[in-house]
C-alpha cells in the first residue's frame, strides 16, 4: 500500500507504427511535473515494472518563447537509451495531439521539440493526419567489422539448418553500423519472405568483436530484412524483424533509420531524397508501419533523416513511485 508521501505520476500507453489498438509497438509515457524530480534508478524501476521494451519520461513543456519543446528520457527495462525510434514518434504523436486539442488546432501542421539524451530533435505533427515526423539524430558509422555467416548460423539455427540444404542463400558476411553512439544494428538481407519466417529468438545475443574505438559501448540487435519492388514513386519497400537475444521488437525506428541511412549511403546521389516504406511485427502478431525520408547532403553524406509515424492511445493511469 503507498504511504502518504508516496510521488503520484500521471501515465498512458500507447500503440505506436499504427493506428490499429493492440498492434504496433506498446509504449509507455509517464508525465513529469516541473516540482518533480526522479532518479535514475526510481526511472529505472518504473520502466522495469511496465515491462515494455520502453518507457518515455515526459517532462513538463518548457516555458518561454518559440517552439513548444519538451525533454524526453527513453528507458528500456535494464537501461537508458540516447534515443529510439519509436518512443521520440510515440511520445511526438502523444503530446503534440495534446498541444494542439488544448490550443483548438484541427487542422495544419504543428512543430515542435524534444531535448533527448542523443541531441535536440525537431518534430511536426499533422493534426488531421494524426502523424508525427521526428528529424532524428544520426551520425551513421559503418564500422570496419563485419558479422560474419558463422556468427548468424550459430544465433538462428533455422537458417542455418535451410543454408545446408542450401533451401537458403546466405551471405559471407554482414554490416554493422550505428545510427547513433549507443546504437548498432547487424543489417541482414535475406532473399525472401520464407527465409524471414525462419528467424527466431534466441538466448544468444549478438556479440560483435572489433567494434570501433569510442563506438563499442552500445546496445547491438540484429536487423533482418527483405526487399520488394519499388512503388512507382520510387519508394522502397521492406519486410524487417529486430532480433536482440529472446527479445524481438515489433517496431524498431532506431534500426529502421539506420537500415535507410545505410542504404542511403550505399545507393543514393548528392542532394537526393529516398524514401522507405518498412512493415515490421507480422510475425508478432503486431504489424507496424514506418515511413522514412532520407535527405542526401550537397556533396556527400546524409543533411536529414525522418521518421514518421502514427499511434493510438490504449490506457491511462496513476503509479506511484
Amino acid at each position: 500500500m503507498a504511504s502518504s508521501t508516496s510521488l503520484k505520476l500521471d501515465f498512458a500507453t500507447i500503440d505506436v507504427f499504427t493506428r490499429t489498438k493492440y498492434a504496433g509497438n506498446p509504449l509507455a509515457i509517464v508525465r513529469v511535473p516541473k516540482n518533480i524530480t526522479l532518479t535514475q534508478d526510481q526511472k529505472q524501476i518504473i520502466a522495469r515494472e511496465f515491462n515494455l521494451s520502453e518507457t518515455t519520461f515526459l517532462h513538463e513543456q518548457e516555458s518561454g518563447s518559440g517552439l513548444p519543446t519538451w525533454t524526453v528520457d527513453i528507458f528500456m527495462t535494464t537501461a537508458e537509451l540516447p534515443f529510439a525510434g519509436h518512443p521520440t514518434i510515440g511520445t511526438a504523436c502523444f503530446v503534440l495531439s495534446e498541444y494542439a486539442a488544448a490550443k483548438g488546432i484541427s487542422e495544419g501542421v504543428i512543430e515542435g521539440g524534444f531535448k533527448i539524451k542523443a541531441g535536440p530533435i525537431g518534430l511536426q505533427y499533422d493534426v488531421a493526419k494524426k502523424t508525427a515526423r521526428a528529424a532524428i539524430p544520426h551520425d551513421i558509422h559503418v564500422h570496419k567489422t563485419t558479422w560474419s555467416k558463422e556468427n548468424l548460423s550459430a544465433t538462428q539455427s533455422q537458417l542455418a539448418e535451410a543454408s545446408r540444404k542450401q533451401d537458403v542463400n546466405l551471405k559471407d558476411e554482414y554490416p554493422v553500423a550505428s545510427i547513433v553512439k549507443g546504437m548498432t544494428f547487424i543489417l541482414i538481407e535475406l532473399e525472401n519472405e520464407d527465409a524471414l519466417g525462419r528467424v527466431a529468438t534466441t538466448a544468444l545475443r549478438p556479440h560483435v568483436e572489433g567494434l570501433d574505438d569510442g563506438w563499442d559501448k552500445t546496445f547491438v540487435g540484429c536487423y533482418f530484412y527483405v526487399r520488394y519492388p519499388d512503388k512507382d514513386d520510387g519508394t522502397r519497400v521492406l519486410r524487417t524483424r529486430m532480433i536482440e537475444g529472446t527479445l524481438e521488437d515489433s517496431a524498431t525506428g532506431s534500426a529502421a533509420s539506420d537500415l535507410a541511412g545505410y542504404l542511403s549511403l550505399l545507393e543514393g546521389k548528392p542532394k537526393q531524397r529516398l524514401r522507405y516504406e518498412i512493415t515490421q511485427g507480422v510475425e508478432m502478431g503486431r504489424k507496424s508501419d514506418i515511413s522514412l525520408e532520407v535527405v542526401m547532403a550537397e556533396s556527400e553524406g546524409i543533411e536529414t533523416l525522418y521518421l514518421e509515424g502514427s499511434a493510438v492511445e490504449v490506457m491511462e493511469g496513476r503509479l506511484t513511485v
